[in-house]
């Protein structure tokens, strides 16, 4: 019986967290569907009167198009920081792990110690440097900011994947006559897949959900969607919540999308990554 019971206890308190955590969800997608009349009624309508796209046909006609302006320059971003970390954190991953060299656990070591540094702390400096760089409001400067401060984590996490890769392998390619660059792309490449994946959808997530790196560097035409939604939604007197939580939920669907379809290699390499 008190098996019973601690099973009961424990399925209620597991449902009433869903319930939760899903409840802004729900609320944020009714809003995003209810017309302007019932987003503002009194009381609140728990269940929409009646269904309308109307905001989402508004997000993207509004302004001249704007919002897709804005998606598309987190597309590219995104995108193009993905390709930049995953490319850095591959090679100095597996350089850290199956490479000799000078001074290998101190250089790991101030890698490491850069993911204690908040990036809000460096925001100041940062500007100046961008600024004299001549890179102020473009997307250059917000792909190397988020590559910079996602690189280490992901340096490391590839660095624990190679870790759980056996060096029979590699020794077994170069015994059949393969060089270093031929045992790293045909023996560690494919075997450390799910890192790449597991750090591709890490800074994805990251990237894509930044607002303030976004607020400071970027101008008017290489906004980011949170940023634009944002200008786009807050009015000098009221906030469009129709706009607002219409934009938020089409900004939510890339990253939902990438995550279910590699949830599976996401999930393997972390545990690759975290367990050694």
């Amino acid at each position: 019986m008190k098996k019973r019971g601690a099973i009961k206890f424990i399925l209620g308190f597991n449902i009433c967290m869903v319930l939760f955590y899903l409840a802004p969800m729900y609320w944020t997608f009714i809003t995003s569907i209810k017309d302007k009349g019932e987003i503002y009624s009194n009381p609140p309508t728990l269940f929409p009167k009646s269904f309308s796209w109307f905001n989402y046909v508004r997000i993207f006609t509004e302004k001249e198009g704007m919002y897709r302006t804005y998606f598309m320059n987190s597309v590219i971003i995104d995108g193009l920081t993905i390709l930049l970390v995953c490319i850095v954190s591959l090679l100095a991953g597996y350089a850290f792990s199956k490479l000799e060299l000078l001074g290998k656990n101190l250089w790991l070591t101030l890698i490491l110690a850069a993911i204690m540094v908040p990036s809000q702390a460096l925001m100041v400096p940062l500007y100046n440097t961008v600024s004299q760089l001549k890179l102020l409001n473009t997307k250059a400067a917000l792909i190397l900011i988020y590559a910079t401060f996602q690189s280490p984590f992901c340096i490391y996490m590839m660095k624990s994947t190679f870790d759980m890769i056996p060096k029979d392998l590699a020794e077994a390619a170069l015994i059949d006559g393969a060089g270093n660059f031929a045992t790293f792309f045909k023996i560690y490449m494919p075997l450390a897949a799910s890192g790449v994946v597991t750090i591709a959808v890490y800074v994805a997530y990251s990237t894509w959900n930044d607002y303030l790196t976004a607020l400071v560097f970027a101008g008017k035409a290489t906004k980011t969607f949170n940023v634009g939604l944002v200008n786009m939604a807050m009015g000098e007197y009221s906030t469009d919540w129709g706009i607002l939580t219409a934009g938020a939920y089409i900004g939510l669907l890339p990253i939902m999308i990438l995550f279910l379809f590699l949830q599976k290699y996401f999930v393997k390499g972390m545990m690759s990554g975290a367990v050694k």
